[in-house]
């Protein structure tokens, strides 16, 4: 994929977050923009990754010097697993953000369908 293509799905992405966060106060967005644009590069950097496990595998062979082989975890999959943490982090920072929304039709349905529940 081409910078340019990557740029594309990028500015693609943010607007996309943008539009969830679109109910938040002006002073919101402007805390919360940097931290869209990280999870945007998150995503893009975890999929590269991903192809290159394809690639690789999560286990790799070594060889310390002194005849001794093993394996152990791959580099890829260790950059893998530390930036998915790290993005899960800043996902559940940015949910925290969401405007509670409160749909008080789902209550009220909910309330009758316990009415109806009790009368039997």
């Amino acid at each position: 994929m081409t910078n340019e293509e990557k740029e594309k799905i990028k500015k693609k992405r943010i607007a996309e977050y943008n539009k969830i966060f679109k109910e938040l106060p002006q002073e919101k967005k402007k805390l919360i923009k940097k931290s869209i644009e990280q999870a945007v590069h998150m995503e893009m950097q975890l999929d590269d990754l991903q192809i290159e496990l394809e690639k690789v595998g999560f286990v790799e062979e070594y060889c310390n010097g002194n005849n001794q082989f093993g394996k152990k975890e791959s580099t890829e999959s260790k950059a893998y697993n530390t930036l998915m943490k790290n993005y899960i982090s800043i996902i559940k920072v940015l949910l925290g953000e969401l405007p509670q929304s409160k749909n008080e039709d789902d209550d009220e349905e909910f309330k009758k369908f316990l009415m109806d529940r009790v009368k039997r």
